[in-house]
C-alpha cells in the first residue's frame, strides 16, 4: 500500500508550473506549523520569494526548484510514526491549515488546496480592489466638483456677460460726456479763435485814425511805437493767413499805414535835423560865438535831440533790411544828417587847415597836424552819428568822413605830388601807415565792433597811395640817376684809417665770414633785430653803419631804409632787387678801377668790404631779393639750324621745313635772378682770388725754383756723354738762396697784406679769417717744395747735396706766426 501511494504520488507531483506556485503558497500558508526544524517547508518559508515584511504574500515570480515529493512523503510518514497519536496530530495539522478535516487522501489536499489558493488569492485581490474603491471615490469626488465647477463657471459667465452690459452702457455715457466737453472745447477755442483773427482786422480802424491825427509831432505820440509794432504783427499775420476773407485788402491797408508811420518819421527826422542846424549855423556865426565855443556848439545842439531821433530812426533801420522803399526812407534821414553837418563842418575844416599849414609850411608838419585834427574830428563825428542812428549807417557814415577828409586830401595832394625828398615822402608814408596799422591790430584782436573807435586809416587810405605812389617813382630815378649811372670819382677811393668798415648798427648783434681751408671763401653773416624796430634803426643809424663804403653801396642801403615798411612789400622787393643787383655792378665796376689805378689787392680788398657790409645791412629787411622774369631761349633754334644744314637733302622736304618751323620757334622760360645769392657768390669768388693772389706772390721764388729744376733733364734721359757733368745739377746753395727769397717775399707779402686789411678792413676776426687760409696755403706750397727737394736729393737727382738742410714746415708755420703777430 506504501509503493502505491508512492507511486501515486509520483505521479501526482508532475505538476504544471502553476501548481508548483500554488505549492509554494501552501508553504507560506504552513509557517506557523509546529513542525520539526529540518522539515523542508521551514527552512524554505524563511526564505522564500514570496514572504514579506508584513506577514502578508505578495505573488512573486517563481525561480526555486519544487520540493521533492518522495523526500516529503517520507518526512510525512517518520513524523507520523514518531507521534503518539496520529489523530490528535491530524485535527492539530488541520486546524493549523484551516482545514474543515484532516486531509486524508491526495483529492482531499488538493481540494484543500484550491480552498486555501482561492483565498490567497482573494487576500491578494484585496488590495486592488481596496485601491480600486478608493479610485472609484476620488472619481465620485472629482466629478461632483467637475460639476460644481461648471456651475461656478456659469454663474462666472453670466456675471462678465452683466458685468459688460453694465461697462458698455457707462462708456456709451462717457463716450457721450466727453463728445460734449469737446464740442464745448471746440466751441470755446473757436470763439477765442475768432476773437483773435477778428482782433487783427479791428486793428486798422485805430491806426488811421492816429495816423490822420492833425500835427506834425504825430510821431512823438506814446502810442506811435507800439502802433508801429502793432502794425508789423498785423501784416505778418495776413501774410500768413492770405486765405481769409479780405486779407489781401486788409494787407494793403497795414502796409499802407505802416509806409504812411515810416514816412512821418522821415519828415518829422530831416525838418527837425534841418531846423536845427540853421538854428546853429545863425548861432555859429554871430559875432560873440568864435573858435572853441562855435565848434562846441555844433555837437551840444545836436546831443539834445539825439535821443529822440534815434528811437525813431532804430524803427525805421529795423523795417529797411529786406524794403527798399523803407530802405530809401533810411538813407533820406541819413543824407540829411549827413548834408546838414557838412554844411556846417565844411567852413570849419577849411579854415582849420589853411592855418595848420602855410603855402610856405612844411609838408611833413602840416601832415601831422592834418592828421591829428582829422582823426579829432572824425572821432567825434563817428560818435555822433551813433547817437542818431544804428550800426547799419556806417557804410554811408564813411562817406560822409571821406568826404570830409577829402578837405585835407585836396589840400596835400599837391605839395605831395611836387616833392622831391624821398626822406620826407618816407616820413609821409610812415605816418600814414601807423594810422593804417592801428585799425589792422584793432582788427588783430577782435575790436572792430568798438562803435566809439574810428577806422581813420581807412579814411587816409588814398593819400598813402599817393604818398607811396611819388616814393616809388622818385626812388626809381634815384635809383637810376645815382647807381645805375654813377660816375666814379677818385675821391670815392679813399679809405678811412679807423672803422672804415666796422659795422656799428644798432640792428647788427654779430657778424661771421667762413672761408673754406682749401682756398674757397664762404661768407656766412646773420643780423638780429633789437627792441627798435628794424626800419628806423637803418635810417637813423644810417651814416654810422656804411662810413667809409662806395657811394653807391650808402646810397643803395639809404633809398632801401627809406623804403622799407613804407610800401607794398611786392614793390619793395622789387625795387630793392634792382637797386642791390645795380649796387653790385657798380661795386664790381670800381673794384676793376681801382684795381688799375692801385693794385689788384687794393681791388680786392675794395670789394670785399663792399661786399660784406652790402650782404650784412640787407640782412634786416624781411624781404626776398629774388626777381622772378621772363626771358626767349633761342638755344635750341641754333642746334636745329645745324643739324638742317648738315642734312642739306632736307631743303626740297615740305614735312622737313615744317618741323624746322616747330622746333626752330624760341621758347619762353622763366629767369629768377636771386641777389642775395650773387652777392653770396661774388664774395666767395674775391676772396678766392685774394688768397690765390697772396698766396702766389710769397712762393713765387719756389715757384721760380721748381720751374728752372724742370728744365734740366734727368740722368735717365741725358747722352751717355754727359752724365757725369756737373752742370746737370743744382748747387744746393740755389736751393738756400729760394728758400732766403721766399722768406723774405713772404715777410714783405705779409706785412703789406696785413697793413692793407687793417686799412680796408679794421677788424680782428675778419683779419685772421682772411690770413689764416693764405698761411694755410703758404705752408701746403713750402711743404710740395720740400718734398721735391728731397726726391732730388737722392743718388742720382738733379740737386747736389746740401750742407744745411733748409727749414721745416714746422718751423716755417711758427716763423709766418710771429710775422703776423708783429703786425
Amino acid at each position: 500500500m506504501r509503493g502505491t501511494l508512492l507511486e501515486e504520488w509520483e505521479e501526482k507531483t508532475k505538476l504544471t508550473e502553476k501548481e508548483q506556485q500554488s505549492i509554494y503558497d501552501l508553504q507560506e500558508a504552513c509557517t506557523e506549523l509546529p513542525l520539526p526544524s529540518n522539515w523542508y517547508l521551514s527552512d524554505k518559508l524563511s526564505s522564500s520569494p514570496y514572504a514579506t515584511s508584513s506577514g502578508a504574500l505578495t505573488p512573486v515570480p517563481f525561480t526555486a526548484s519544487p520540493p521533492n515529493p518522495h523526500l516529503l512523503s517520507t518526512q510525512l510518514l517518520s513524523r507520523t510514526l514518531s507521534s503518539t497519536s496520529l489523530v490528535e496530530f491530524r485535527q492539530q495539522v488541520a486546524q493549523t491549515i484551516n482545514a474543515p478535516k484532516p486531509i486524508e487522501t491526495l483529492q482531499e489536499f488538493f481540494d484543500w488546496f484550491a480552498m486555501i489558493e482561492n483565498e490567497m488569492q482573494k487576500g491578494q485581490e484585496d488590495v486592488y480592489r481596496n485601491h480600486l474603491s478608493i479610485v472609484r471615490i476620488y472619481k465620485e469626488s472629482t466629478e461632483a466638483l467637475l460639476k460644481s465647477l461648471e456651475e461656478t463657471n456659469g454663474l462666472f459667465d453670466e456675471l462678465e456677460h452683466h458685468y459688460s452690459f453694465v461697462e458698455m452702457r457707462t462708456r456709451l455715457v462717457q463716450t457721450a460726456c466727453e463728445s460734449l466737453l469737446e464740442d464745448q472745447d471746440r466751441l470755446t477755442e473757436l470763439a477765442d479763435e475768432l476773437r483773435e483773427r477778428l482782433s487783427y482786422f479791428n486793428e486798422l480802424e485805430p491806426i488811421a485814425k492816429l495816423l490822420n491825427s492833425p500835427g506834425e509831432d504825430i510821431c512823438l505820440d506814446k502810442q506811435f511805437t507800439p502802433m508801429l509794432g502793432k502794425l508789423d504783427e498785423c501784416i505778418e499775420y495776413m501774410k500768413k493767413h492770405q486765405d481769409y476773407r479780405d486779407s489781401e485788402l486788409y494787407l494793403m491797408r497795414f502796409r499802407q499805414c505802416l509806409t504812411r508811420g515810416i514816412s512821418l518819421i522821415k519828415m518829422y527826422v530831416v525838418s527837425t535835423i534841418k531846423k536845427l542846424g540853421y538854428d546853429v549855423y545863425k548861432q555859429a556865426n554871430a559875432k560873440d560865438n568864435l573858435g572853441n565855443k562855435q565848434a562846441t556848439m555844433y555837437y551840444v545842439k545836436f546831443r539834445t535831440i539825439a535821443f529822440t531821433i534815434k528811437s525813431l530812426t532804430a524803427e525805421v533801420e529795423k523795417r529797411c533790411l529786406n524794403n527798399k522803399e523803407y530802405q530809401a526812407l533810411y538813407e533820406d534821414m541819413v543824407y540829411a544828417y549827413v548834408q546838414t553837418r557838412q554844411q556846417l563842418l565844411s567852413p570849419l575844416i577849411s579854415k582849420k587847415i589853411q592855418q595848420l599849414g602855410p603855402n610856405d609850411g612844411d609838408i611833413l608838419e602840416l601832415a601831422k597836424n592834418g592828421c591829428a585834427y582829422m582823426m579829432s574830428l572824425c572821432s567825434d563825428e563817428y560818435n555822433l552819428f551813433y547817437n542818431f542812428f544804428q550800426k547799419t549807417g556806417e557804410k554811408d557814415l564813411y562817406k560822409y568822413l571821406d568826404l570830409l577828409t577829402s578837405y585835407l586830401y585836396d589840400y596835400l595832394r599837391p605839395r605831395i605830388i611836387h616833392e622831391n625828398d624821398i626822406s620826407t615822402l618816407s616820413e609821409l608814408c610812415n605816418l600814414f601807415l601807423m594810422y593804417v596799422m592801428q585799425d589792422e591790430n584793432d582788427f588783430a584782436i577782435g575790436v572792430t565792433e568798438d562803435k566809439d573807435e574810428v577806422k581813420f586809416g581807412h579814411l587816409i587810405q588814398n593819400i598813402l597811395e599817393d604818398a607811396q605812389a611819388r616814393l616809388v617813382f622818385r626812388a626809381q630815378m634815384f635809383i637810376y640817376n645815382d647807381i645805375q649811372n654813377y660816375q666814379a670819382k677818385p675821391e670815392d677811393f679813399e679809405m678811412s684809417q679807423n672803422n672804415a668798415t666796422h659795422l656799428q648798427g644798432n640792428d647788427k648783434k654779430k657778424s661771421s665770414v667762413v672761408l673754406d681751408t682749401n682756398a674757397a671763401a664762404l661768407l656766412e653773416v646773420t643780423a638780429e633785430e633789437d627792441s627798435v624796430s628794424i626800419r628806423s634803426s637803418i635810417t637813423d643809424n644810417n651814416e654810422d653803419i656804411v662810413r667809409g663804403g662806395y657811394p653807391t653801396l650808402q646810397k643803395t642801403l639809404w633809398v632801401l631804409s627809406k623804403l622799407y615798411r613804407c610800401i607794398q612789400t611786392s614793390v619793395f622787393q622789387d625795387l630793392a632787387q634792382e637797386a642791390v643787383s645795380l649796387c653790385n655792378t657798380s661795386l664790381q665796376k670800381a673794384s676793376d678801377t681801382l684795381s688799375t689805378l692801385k693794385s689788384v689787392l687794393d681791388g680786392q680788398l675794395f670789394l670785399i668790404k663792399n661786399l660784406l657790409v652790402l650782404k650784412e645791412q640787407l640782412a634786416p629787411f624781411e624781404a626776398s631779393l629774388v626777381h622772378a622774369g621772363k626771358a626767349l631761349d633761342f638755344s635750341h633754334v641754333t642746334n636745329s639750324f645745324s643739324s638742317f644744314q648738315q642734312q642739306r637733302a632736307l631743303l626740297f622736304n615740305p614735312n622737313a621745313l615744317i618741323g624746322l618751323a616747330q622746333r626752330g620757334m624760341p621758347r619762353v622760360v622763366e629767369i629768377n635772378v636771386d641777389s642775395r645769392r650773387e652777392i653770396d657768390l661774388q664774395i666767395k669768388r674775391v676772396c678766392e682770388a685774394f688768397i690765390h693772389n697772396c698766396v702766389s706772390s710769397c712762393v713765387e721764388p719756389l715757384t721760380t725754383f721748381l720751374i728752372k729744376l724742370s728744365t734740366i733733364l734727368p740722368p735717365e734721359a741725358l747722352p751717355t756723354s754727359l752724365v757725369d757733368s756737373s752742370t746737370q745739377q743744382l748747387k744746393g746753395k740755389e736751393v738756400q738762396e729760394s728758400v732766403q727769397q721766399f722768406m723774405e717775399a713772404t715777410e714783405e707779402r705779409m706785412k703789406y697784406m696785413t697793413r692793407k686789411l687793417r686799412e680796408y678792413i679794421n677788424d680782428e676776426k675778419m683779419e685772421h679769417i682772411l690770413i689764416k687760409p693764405v698761411q694755410t696755403n703758404i705752408i701746403e706750397q713750402y711743404k710740395s717744395f720740400l718734398i721735391r727737394i728731397e726726391i732730388e736729393l737722392k743718388e742720382g737727382g738733379r740737386i747736389e747735396k746740401m750742407e744745411e738742410k733748409p727749414m721745416s714746415p714746422e718751423s716755417m708755420v711758427v716763423w709766418i706766426t710771429t710775422v703776423i703777430k708783429d703786425q
